[in-house]
């Protein structure tokens, strides 16, 4: 499975197949990663020992890659992790998923036979579908 997620919703959907048995490769922007992680540092997160509970909870048991996804280069090696893989899932908003090259006819054309999971905090349809859903800003 190939993940292209941040923050908690998608990703804690990778951590519960990993738990499952899944081999999910987390992509990350390689200047930081997850935005997630920045908590750690920020002072928001209490730490024990700089374990970064919240990143780890979302994303344990997955391995991680850093793809610039900006890059044709970064995209195709997506691509060729998406070749191999059985499930696609994103929360990347839809102009942004079809400006790196990642909605689902792109990721398709690669794979057809791959699963597509999108998850959006306000539904894919509606006056609200572009926008970013986080938390309580969602409710």
């Amino acid at each position: 499975m190939v993940e292209v997620a941040s923050w908690w919703f998608v990703p804690a959907a990778g951590a519960v197949l990993t738990d499952w048995g899944a081999d999910v490769i987390k992509v990350e922007p390689p200047d930081g990663g997850d935005p997630q992680r920045a908590l750690l540092s920020s002072g928001l997160l209490p730490t024990a020992g700089n374990i970064n509970f919240m990143m780890e909870q979302s994303n344990r048991g997955k391995r991680s890659v850093g793809l610039d996804l900006t890059h044709p280069d970064g995209v195709e090696l997506l691509y060729q992790l998406i070749e191999t893989a059985d499930v696609f899932m994103t929360n990347v908003l839809p102009g942004n998923r079809r400006r790196l090259k990642i909605d689902v006819e792109d990721v398709r054309r690669r794979n057809p036979s791959i699963v597509y999971v999108r998850g959006s905090g306000f539904g894919p349809q509606g006056p609200d579908a572009n926008r970013a859903g986080y938390d309580s800003t969602a409710f």
